[in-house]
C-alpha cells in the first residue's frame, strides 16, 4: 500500500525538499478540462508572483517587518484572479513593488517614491504607486467586511436605565 502511494506521488508531482507535493506534474497524456487548465494557470502565477515578491525583497535597501510581508502575500493570494487591474500597462514586479512601497510608506509617510532607485529600475512612478494604491483600496473595499461599532459614542449605563425602567 505504502508504495503505492509513493508511486502515485511521484507519478503526479514533484518534490522540492521535504515536501514530496510541491509542484503538480502535468502528464501531457492526461486529457484535463478547461477550468482544471485555467485553475493550473492561476496557480502557476500565484506561486510565479510570490518568487518575484522574494527576489524584490532581496532587492530593497530597507527592512519590512514580517507581518508587513505576510500582508503583501495576503494581497497576492486574495487579488491573483484579477491581479493585473491594478495597472494594466505594468509589469508584475511593478505593482509588486508599490505593494512593499505601500507598506514602507506606512512607516514613513514623507516617502517620496519617484526619488527610490529601485523604483525608477521598475518604472514605478508617483502616478503608477498611487493609482495602484487607489485600487487596492478599493479592491480591499470590495472584498472586506465592514463591522461599524459605536461603542465610543454611546452610553450604555443610560440604555440600561431607560431598557429596565
Amino acid at each position: 500500500m505504502n508504495n503505492n502511494i509513493e508511486h502515485l506521488l511521484n507519478e503526479y508531482y514533484k518534490p522540492i525538499g521535504a515536501n514530496k507535493t510541491a509542484t503538480i506534474k502535468i502528464n501531457p497524456s492526461e486529457k484535463h478540462t478547461k477550468e482544471y487548465n485555467r485553475k493550473m494557470k492561476k496557480e502557476q502565477y500565484k506561486r510565479h508572483r510570490h518568487l518575484i515578491l522574494d527576489q524584490l525583497l532581496n532587492e530593497i535597501p530597507f527592512k519590512l517587518k514580517q507581518y508587513q510581508i505576510q500582508q503583501i502575500r495576503y494581497w497576492l493570494d486574495r487579488f491573483n484572479d484579477n491581479f493585473k487591474e491594478f495597472h494594466y500597462n505594468s509589469s508584475n514586479e511593478t505593482i509588486i513593488l508599490a505593494f512593499i512601497m505601500i507598506q514602507w510608506k506606512q512607516q514613513n509617510p514623507k516617502l517620496y517614491v519617484a526619488n527610490m532607485p529601485i523604483c525608477r529600475k521598475y518604472k514605478l512612478t508617483t502616478p503608477k504607486f498611487e493609482l495602484i494604491q487607489n485600487r487596492l483600496i478599493f479592491q480591499l473595499m470590495k472584498t472586506t467586511e465592514l463591522t461599524y461599532s459605536q461603542a465610543k459614542h454611546v452610553n450604555h449605563n443610560l440604555l440600561e436605565k431607560t431598557h429596565y425602567d
